[in-house]
């Protein structure tokens, strides 16, 4: 892709992760079937399923995004695929429906480091990349 620069690309990873990160904590499945593969999707959209059943809620806020780097890229056939390192600083409280906080603390951010792979078919006319695993370093 003559048009794919380093920059761009972690601009645009950068701001899947806000996006995501929002869609998830407010149950937005149909907003993060945009940006995830099947793979991803169904995980999140199960947990956001059980956080429902549980009759909870969880409130995220994304304080800042203090790092993202490329830690790897390459191709799988014709797929490109770039894993990037973002380390975020984050509250997130999950409530009970008495407004309880059952999970997380309001008052403290926590540090949050992710290993997200994004992935592109390079003959698809379509220019954006999905979310094709998420994982924690360790």
């Amino acid at each position: 892709d003559s048009g794919f620069t380093r920059e761009g690309f972690l601009q645009g990873a950068r701001g899947a992760f806000e996006i995501v990160v929002d869609a998830f904590a407010a149950g937005d499945t149909e907003r993060l079937r945009g940006l995830l593969d099947d793979d991803v999707c169904r995980p999140f959209s199960r947990a956001i399923k059980d956080r429902e059943n549980a009759d909870q809620t969880l409130e995220s806020a994304l304080v800042s995004i203090d790092e993202s780097e490329i830690i790897e890229a390459g191709m799988n056939g014709r797929t490109a695929f770039i894993t990037v390192r973002v380390v975020s600083k984050q509250i997130n409280v999950t409530h009970d429906s008495d407004g309880n906080v059952v999970d997380g603390d309001a008052a403290h951010e926590v540090t949050v480091t992710d290993l997200w792979t994004f992935e592109r078919d390079t003959r698809s006319r379509n220019p954006n990349w999905k979310l094709a695993a998420t994982r924690s370093p360790n």
